[in-house]
């Protein structure tokens, strides 16, 4: 099995797979509940507070079960990390956190759909990519392990 990727991933994945059981996000949180481990979700305080806040006010009544069900996935399979820099190279001043927890954290990948809002396509050996880059990476490591 090869390593183990890190990887942070921004909030609105994980609000896209609590609504909706399809789509890229949904298969993101499928990969987490594999068998084999093929990344590890980096997650820091101030991260993880984002997600609570707003899948507090975004996600309705009829995807509580749904929102429990993958707050504790991510809770439980994560490497918890605390970012003791601060950085200040994004347009949305809230997704530094994402970059910091992901530098901190040695991470292989950032995963959001606001591209634009972070540095252009790699900071400091992170790459920033969208979902569906992510996922056709995850699909050449299963396919590597299959192998060995």
């Amino acid at each position: 099995m090869p390593e183990i990727l890190r990887v942070v991933i921004d909030t609105n994945h994980i609000m896209s797979a609590i609504l909706s059981v399809r789509g890229a996000s949904a298969k993101l949180i499928g990969w987490m509940t594999k068998e084999e481990d093929y990344f590890k979700l980096l997650l820091s305080k101030p991260i993880w507070d984002e997600y609570r806040t707003v899948a507090d006010w975004l996600i309705p009544v009829t995807r509580q079960n749904e929102k429990k069900r993958i707050m504790n996935v991510l809770y439980s399979q994560t490497d918890w990390i605390d970012p003791e820099i601060r950085l200040n190279v994004c347009s949305d001043e809230s997704d530094n956190r994402f970059l910091e927890c992901a530098v901190v954290g040695n991470a292989d990948y950032l995963v959001t759909k606001n591209i634009r809002d972070f540095p252009p396509k790699e900071y400091q050996g992170v790459k920033i990519v969208r979902i569906s880059s992510f996922l056709k990476v995850l699909e050449k490591v299963e396919q590597l392990g299959a192998k060995n």
